[in-house]
């Protein structure tokens, strides 16, 4: 289980480096147009461009996630069957030799 949730994890930390230098460059676009009014709307769309950006990264991030988890319990579910049918099939077995045994003796 630890190491589906160091899937999480790194997607989360993919997700939240993104966001930080996205800010970062918002940031700079705001500083580099600072006085002057004819770069304000520029500046502004650089920083709503970033933040949706930055939202649809973690989304992705996220939905990759679960992904991940969902096809991880998937596998998991698969192999608890295939131990159940294979712990039948081989007690079938033992009771088929014990049955062939009994007959032997008879």
């Amino acid at each position: 289980m630890s190491e589906h949730g160091s899937t999480s994890r790194r997607f989360g930390r993919r997700a939240l480096s993104a966001v930080a230098v996205l800010s970062i460059a918002a940031t700079g676009a705001a500083w580099s147009g600072c006085g002057d009014d004819d770069n304000s709307d520029e500046v502004q769309q650089a920083v709503d461009q970033a933040n949706s950006t930055a939202e649809q990264i973690s989304e992705e991030a996220q939905q990759q996630a679960n992904e991940a988890q969902q096809e991880a319990q998937e596998a998991v579910d698969q192999a608890n069957q295939d131990a159940d049918q294979a712990t039948e099939d081989a007690d079938q077995a033992a009771q088929d030799a014990q049955d062939q045994a009994d007959s032997y003796g008879k």
